[in-house]
């Protein structure tokens, strides 16, 4: 998908996350899934992305689809500001390195600071 593609998902992810009570303001890990053609992208791409302030999982492999995925993450806001730059940090130095980007992804946090409860807690009350 293209960064204005990317861009517009994001905005409407936020804007449910919103709605269902996410505290966008709040910090937690945001990541972002990328792959690459060669292991040499990955690792030029992983240095890239390190420089930029990036944590980014060291185990670079091969998957089934022949591509080399990453994952790349910090500690940050996902209010909408910090998010879409976030996303273009990470959309540039992918392409820059010849690579696809493949999604992101944060931990849901309600309004006491706390993680959401799973499905049976929230049915039956319990954590």
């Amino acid at each position: 998908m293209s960064l204005t593609e990317e861009l517009a998902k994001l905005r409407e992810a936020l804007a449910e996350r919103a709605g269902l009570g996410d505290q966008l303001e709040s910090k937690r890990e945001m990541e972002h899934f990328v792959s690459f053609r060669s292991l040499r992208e990955a690792t030029e791409a992983t240095t890239h992305f390190e420089d930029a302030g990036w944590q980014v999982d060291a185990d670079i492999a091969q998957d089934q689809h022949s591509r080399f995925p990453l994952r790349v993450y910090r500690i940050q806001r996902i209010d909408v500001e910090h998010a879409e730059n976030a996303l273009r940090s990470v959309h540039s130095i992918t392409l820059k390195h010849g690579g696809s980007y493949d999604g992101f992804g944060a931990v849901f946090i309600e309004a006491d600071g706390t993680e959401p409860r799973g499905f049976f807690g929230r049915l039956f009350g319990n954590p």
